[in-house]
This record gives structure tokens, sequence and C-alpha cells, in this order.
């Protein structure tokens, strides 16, 4: 593992924005379009890392992860959403802190949007 100036891993930054899909919200009869903004950072490979999908984070396991979180019937809201995207972020062995914003529009046109957002590292690390 590579280390920067004083010890740290080296990580980047992975980021996930706009992504959107219906969620069977606890007491809507309607299915809004959820959307999840995340920022990951993960532990760099090293230099010279093989072009292979298996020696860094691929950001399609996010989506899917966030597509089944999606599918789940009776959410309770957008806590509940940021809160078990980053469990399933962190599920990932890579990553080291995420980021998560997540935005439920009104059922109302007129009324405005709620959300969550929240940030949390794997125990144990800067």
């Amino acid at each position: 593992m590579l280390v920067q100036p004083g010890g740290a891993p080296l990580t980047y930054t992975i980021l996930v924005r706009g992504f959107a899909a219906a969620v069977a919200l606890a007491g809507r009869t309607d299915r809004p379009d959820v959307r999840f903004d995340l920022t990951l950072t993960v532990t760099h490979p090293g230099p010279g890392f093989p072009d292979d999908i298996a020696a860094v984070m691929s950001y399609e396991d996010i989506v899917e992860d966030l597509r089944r979180l999606c599918a789940e019937s009776n959410v309770s809201g957008a806590e509940y959403l940021a809160d078990r995207a980053a469990d399933l972020c962190l599920s990932h062995a890579k990553v080291r802190r995420v980021q998560v914003d997540v935005t439920i529009p009104a059922a109302d046109s007129d009324a405005s949007s709620a959300g969550a957002s929240l940030t949390r590292g794997r125990p144990g690390l800067a």
C-alpha cells in the first residue's frame, strides 16, 4: 500500500452523481425517483497497477448496491436510504470514507424536496 507523507494511505476519489431510481416510500402511493450523490474515498492500488477491474474499486459495484437498496419496499425515508447507502459502500474493503446525499422529491410539485446527508468512515481510520 502506498502512503502519503505523514503515513496516511494514498487514496483516490470516486464520484457517483445523479443516480436516481424509483423507491417505494412508506406513506406514499407514488414511487418517486430518489436521487443519490456519493463521494467515496478509496484506497489507491499503487503505482503501475494492472489494467484489471479487480485492482481498483468499481463504481458499478456501488451502483448495483444502490439498485438493490432502491428495490426495497416500504422505505422509511431519506435518512434510512443515506444510512443504508453508507453501510453498503463501506462493506467494500477498498472504501475508506463515504459521503452520501439523498434527495426525495415532494409528492406535491409545489412543495420542497426532502433529503439527508451524512459522512461516514471506516472505524479506526482517519
